[in-house]
């Protein structure tokens, strides 16, 4: 029987946050040792309308602020793609919820994993506001990779019994 023998496919969710960077840089070199291609895809929101005295009114952004703002996506948050070899691809589409939108694009582009950065909420705003990584890991049915920010932490190397003292002997009958 034979398969289908494409290369994997990784689709990152990109917002141009620092959580977003460092997730790229971890889909990056995922993708260099699989030989995978990476989707780059940012998410807008779908346009919302604001309730006035009179009625509704809707979004002021034209059609340039759109096509800007998509340049910027392909121009300045792939550029690590560009600079680092890897095959990729970018993608800017509108969506509301975000997580579901990304999930959506991933299942169409046959994604073989989704890879988006943690916030870094604590515990309660994430309980009140809920988590856009939290909501693409429950309901994704694809695998998810959620990378944490990189934190430097400097340790000290310490003997890892130090402190015990060596266990008595005793005669064996």
């Amino acid at each position: 029987m034979e398969r289908n023998q494409r290369s994997p496919r990784i689709v990152i969710g990109l917002d141009g946050s620092v959580g977003s960077a460092h997730a790229l840089q971890w889909a990056i070199d995922m993708a260099k040792r699989l030989d995978a291609e990476i989707v780059a895809v940012h998410i807008e929101r779908l346009p919302t309308y604001s309730p006035v005295s009179m009625g509704f009114v809707s979004p002021t952004e034209t059609s340039g602020e759109r096509a800007e703002r998509q340049e910027t996506v392909v121009t300045e948050w792939c550029a690590p793609l560009r600079k680092s070899g890897v095959r990729f691809r970018g993608i800017v589409e509108e969506g509301t919820p975000v997580g579901m939108a990304l999930i959506e694009v991933a299942v169409r582009e046959g994604a073989d994993m989704i890879v988006v950065g943690s916030r870094g909420l604590n515990g309660v705003a994430e309980l009140l506001l809920g988590s856009f990584s939290h909501q693409i890991a429950h309901h994704s049915p694809i695998p998810v990779v959620i990378v944490p920010l990189a934190v430097k932490v400097k340790v000290e190397a310490k003997p890892r019994f130090a402190g015990v003292p060596e266990p008595a002997l005793l005669p064996v009958f």
